[in-house]
């Protein structure tokens, strides 16, 4: 590493609240690579050197300008990077994490800002065309090399070409992280082109922040980074959140070709506890020896009262890389209620007699919506066949009809499709969602929603590179990659109280043009295996602040079997104070002990009901978790 190179200067920074805001000024350049590092020159700030030096690694890092917490954070420039590469980067560092004030962390790569408890916004302008199918690079279509990724806390979230020419112009550049229950949604525009319009990041809770900016340039090749006219804003101050309710779900289980699929029942909590998001942690381990190396469907299911596995998120098994996941399935809350039976799938029954190591977590996080999932509608679920051109799936798409609730506000439709077989893999399907709000209605309108099945990002998954083709595009899936639904918002057009109809259309693939155009036989051994469901919200009824310390056992004569306490028992609340945690719960203990109490009161809830109990004082004899 090159010494650090420091320099104070002023620029045009400003911090702003509700109630105050400041112009501020101590910065810090910082020089870890070659070159003659970042400098400042008629307020731009020169990330590179003019030389264009190979091998740089250049910041820029500002003190913390406002304490606390904040509910939206937004920074506006002036950026230029031109064509070469490698890139930059625009990091909200964490201050409990780098600190308040000095210079900024060193990045191996500014185009991988993997910082601990941080969030960043890469910008990568060297991806080139290739043609190798197993090699590092990915980009087997040629597509253009202006890649903007999201990151946080020390992993990539997702990464995507910029819609719009960015590159060889000075243009505005605007982040916006606005935090909200059990994450934040982020927009990214990059001149005329908006990349990024509200994409939820799980976990990304409100924290203290600082901003640094760093930028690179590779052995091979360089480029500019240039900032001016920079601005953060942050506002609404808040405090941090509760952290959220866990439920283990599966611990490392292991698939093999005896046992492909692993089941669990495990509680959760009522319906009227205020958890205003609900995330699924799903990941794939290091498999050691016995690991599938191959791309497999998998899946986690819920069970029905009727015994049918519902899936809810589909995923594809990557060419042995890990693999970690957070996905939002607040929209089937309905059914992550009581005691609920759980599904995990991957692997098959005929090869080497390998698997794949895998866990699922949910996380309940605390608030309300104005709005709430209270009905889960089937549509189709299963494996629809090509057969043939005459065909192309139809026979598996009948109509459905729906009574919508007249106490409905707001409906969305979700539907998962992965294609399959060599044609069905790799071949684009256009298709067309027809909604018709009421077919009771003397003329029945209908809406059309048009969409082709097709992914052409594979390569930027962010689990890559991995062995085996997992660069090219396919028809709705990557490996290493949950199945990302298609949504389409029917609240404009919903009829509360009418019957409403839902037709899937499939269209014969085009196969005009194709280099090899496939025999009739493989054209029909398509299949598209698909999950699509109707959820219908209605108006939040009231809700219950929702406890997360969880009674797992209780010893037999201890204070807290004296008093009732139960297994699966909630505690809210020990001598008055709120329980956020075990941790909470041992500080009141000891307060209490301290205050020479005998007895105190709690708060328990079992199920939805509400005890209020006295206990006394001291150790209760009951095995607790807040996770």
């Amino acid at each position: 590493m090159m010494p650090l190179r420091l320099c104070c200067l002023v620029l045009s920074l400003l911090v702003s609240t509700s109630a105050w805001a400041q112009d501020v000024s101590p910065t810090h350049l910082a020089r870890f690579g070659a070159g003659s590092g970042p400098r400042l020159d008629d307020g731009t700030i020169h990330l590179l050197d003019e030389a264009k030096s190979p091998l740089q690694s250049n910041s820029v890092t500002f003190d913390r300008q406002a304490e606390g917490l904040f509910e939206r954070v937004t920074v506006r420039c002036r950026l230029r990077i031109d064509e070469g590469g490698d890139g930059g980067a625009f990091v909200l560092l964490n201050t409990s994490e780098y600190g308040t004030h000095g210079p900024g962390p060193f990045a191996r790569s500014w185009v991988e800002p993997n910082f601990a408890k941080s969030f960043a916004v890469g910008i990568d302008v060297h991806d080139p065309p290739n043609e190798e199918p197993f090699g590092e690079w990915g980009n087997v279509l040629g597509l253009p090399e202006r890649e903007v990724s999201l990151h946080w806390d020390g992993r990539e979230i997702v990464k995507r070409v910029a819609p719009e020419e960015f590159r060889g112009a000075t243009v505005p550049l605007e982040i916006v992280v606005a935090h909200g229950i059990g994450g934040a949604e982020v927009t990214v525009k990059i001149g005329e082109g908006l990349v990024y319009d509200r994409m939820f990041i799980a976990g990304l809770t409100p924290y203290e922040s600082r901003l640094s900016i760093g930028a690179g340039t590779r052995g091979d090749v360089s480029t500019v980074f240039d900032v001016s006219d920079l601005e953060v804003t942050a506002s609404d101050p808040t405090t941090a959140a509760r952290p959220p309710l866990r439920v283990e779900v599966f611990h490392h289980v292991m698939t093999d070709n005896q046992k492909v699929a692993y089941e669990a029942e495990v509680d959760l909590p009522p319906l009227d506890w205020a958890f205003g998001r609900v995330i699924l942690n799903l990941d794939i381990h290091d498999g050691g020896k016995m690991w599938d190396e191959w791309d497999r469907n998998g899946e986690v299911s819920i069970w029905d009262t009727e015994g049918n596995p519902r899936g809810i998120v589909p995923f594809i098994t990557s060419y042995r890389t890990p693999c970690h996941w957070e996905v939002d399935v607040t929209h089937f809350r309905p059914w992550l209620t009581g005691r609920v039976r759980f599904e995990i799938r991957a692997g098959t029954t005929f090869y080497k007699n390998r698997g794949y190591a895998m866990s699922a977590t949910l996380d309940f996080h605390h608030g309300a919506n104005a709005l709430e999932p209270y009905h889960v509608v089937p549509l189709w679920l299963g494996t629809a066949h090509y057969r043939s051109d005459e065909n192309h799936f139809q026979d598996f798409f009948d109509p459905k009809t729906v009574a919508i609730p007249a106490d409905a506000k707001a409906a969305r439709l979700f539907t998962t499709t992965t294609g399959h077989s060599q044609v069905g893999e790799f071949t684009p399907s256009k298709r067309t969602l027809v909604f018709t709000p009421d077919i009771a209605s003397e003329s029945p309108a209908t809406e059309r929603f048009e969409n082709t099945l097709w992914k052409t990002d594979c390569y930027l998954n962010p689990n890559r590179p991995q062995y085996g083709t997992w660069k090219y595009p396919r028809a709705g899936w990557a490996p290493g990659d949950v199945v990302h639904p298609w949504w389409i918002d029917l609240t404009p057009r919903l009829v509360a109280g009418a019957t409403a109809e839902f037709r899937y259309e499939p269209q014969p693939y085009d196969l005009v043009g194709s280099d090899e155009k496939p025999s009739e036989q493989e054209v029909a051994q398509a299949s598209h295996v698909i999950r699509s469901y109707l959820i219908l919200y209605r108006d939040a009824g009231e809700m219950l602040s929702a406890p997360v310390v969880r009674v797992m056992d209780v010893v037999a004569d201890s204070n807290a079997a004296k008093v009732g306490l139960k297994k699966g028992d909630y505690l809210a609340q020990y001598d008055g104070r709120t329980l956020d945690s075990v941790d909470h719960l041992r500080d009141a203990l000891k307060a209490a002990v301290d205050a020479g109490k005998e007895t105190v009161p709690i708060v328990v809830y079992r199920e939805s009901e509400r005890l209020e109990i006295e206990i006394p004082a001291g150790r209760m004899g009951a095995q607790l978790t807040d996770r």
